[in-house]
């Protein structure tokens, strides 16, 4: 990476995208089709990332983990993370249909982001529960047959919290005294237009 971000803590959104089937896909493809195809899925998604304002912080082999609010901030954060939500699984099914079917989860609260490293290797790293929830709210999408998901946590930070949402589920979560709930769209409308 090229600048160090010194560490402090920060109230982010935290999105996990994940390419459902990947592993049984690339048992049935060449080394090349399988990379070929990781590549344009990421070439597609990534920009998407950035558009709303977002950092990837990690390729995740099959997915990625980006974060909204830090390194730059954006007070909207938990909208730009929805909106680039909608946004990816409109591209993903407009360029590749019904080969690629993915599921993102979303989670907000309260993070420890900074350069960690050494040997000559440093990574931003996003450290705190709500990452591991994102990334645990991820799996249920597939648990509950959707393709995104987001908590309770961050549709209290959207602009209009009832908008476009319905409440999906109550899922228990290892380390958390109560059921999360969780929200999923309504429609893939209402993704906003990027600024230039």
């Amino acid at each position: 990476m090229s600048a160090r971000v010194e560490p402090e803590w920060e109230m982010v959104t935290v999105a996990f995208v994940d390419i459902r089937g990947f592993t049984s896909f690339s048992d049935r493809s060449t080394a090349r089709e399988a990379v070929d195809f990781l590549n344009d899925f990421f070439e597609l998604v990534i920009p998407v990332v950035t558009d709303y304002d977002g950092h990837v912080n990690k390729l995740t082999g099959d997915g990625l983990l980006a974060v909204f609010g830090a390194p730059l901030r954006s007070p909207d954060h938990a909208d730009l993370a929805v909106s680039a939500g909608r946004e990816i699984l409109a591209a993903v099914a407009s360029q590749f249909g019904d080969r690629c079917r993915i599921g993102i989860g979303i989670n907000s609260g309260l993070v420890l982001i900074g350069t960690v490293g050494g040997g000559g290797y440093a990574e931003l790293a996003v450290i705190g529960d709500p990452v591991n929830v994102a990334a645990r709210i991820q799996d249920a999408t597939r648990e509950l047959g959707e393709e995104l998901l987001l908590t309770e946590a961050t549709r209290c930070l959207l602009a209009d919290p009832g908008a476009g949402l319905t409440e999906r589920a109550r899922i228990t979560l290892r380390g958390k005294p109560k059921p999360v709930a969780v929200y999923a769209l309504s429609s893939r409308n209402g993704s906003r237009t990027p600024a230039a």
